[in-house]
């Protein structure tokens, strides 16, 4: 008798623990189904791969995929807005900019992009403000400090532009191309000198281009 009220007893726990481990599957099952389709973050790392390979068509596609089903995702808008910025497609890009700075104005990268396509529209005062948010979230930010140089050097800003320059070189001393515009800069302000000699750092750095400015300007 107690015999059989154990082996009862064991058939119904077994059963028991079996319904469960059968639910537990069912509903990690229905999860995987269900919310893979609606998750925006595997389209959004599609996009950056084909973006970083240069297939700006099908990172579009990704992009926008992203957008759709998480409207609020922040990194999508920027990407698209660079893919239509090198489009040339200008209007679209400085939405999308600004759509991913308003989700989030934490990130630089956004500023920095909007910047330089204000200053591609020569708004270069507009692409100053937004250089100069984006340093002000990254300090070391090199590309923001350079285009904000270029900005500058446009303006005619040329003490403004060379102490950006000098920024960049200062973060990374191999960048030829800082090394030219603040030389330019430098020859504007009659600095002949300071000039040639960032000129020919640029050279020395691989720049061998410049060696025609210098043969020009340079004695």
């Amino acid at each position: 008798m107690v015999q059989n009220i154990f082996i009862m007893s064991f058939k119904r726990l077994s059963k028991n623990i079996f319904l469960l481990f059968f639910t537990s599957i069912l509903i990690q099952y229905n999860s995987v189904l269900f919310s893979q389709p609606n998750d925006s973050t595997l389209n959004y790392k599609n996009g950056v791969v084909k973006f970083n390979e240069g297939n700006f068509e099908v990172a579009e596609l990704e992009f926008k995929k992203a957008i759709e089903l998480n409207p609020k995702n922040s990194y999508a808008l920027f990407y698209l807005a660079e893919i239509y910025s090198i489009a040339n497609e200008n209007q679209k890009a400085m939405e999308n900019y600004s759509k991913a700075i308003e989700l989030d104005s934490l990130n630089p990268k956004s500023f920095k992009g909007r910047g330089k396509l204000k200053a591609k529209m020569e708004d270069y005062h507009g692409s100053i403000d937004d250089f100069t948010k984006a340093i002000a979230l990254d300090k070391n930010f090199a590309d923001a400090y350079f285009n904000r140089g270029l900005s500058l050097l446009n303006l005619k800003e040329y003490k403004l532009s060379i102490e950006d320059f000098s920024k960049v070189v200062k973060l990374n001393p191999k960048d030829y191309q800082a090394y030219v515009q603040r030389g330019t800069a430098k020859f504007q302000l009659n600095d002949n000198k300071g000039a040639c000699k960032d000129w020919s750092k640029a050279g020395e750095l691989g720049y061998f281009k410049i060696y025609e400015t210098i043969k020009k300007n340079c004695n």
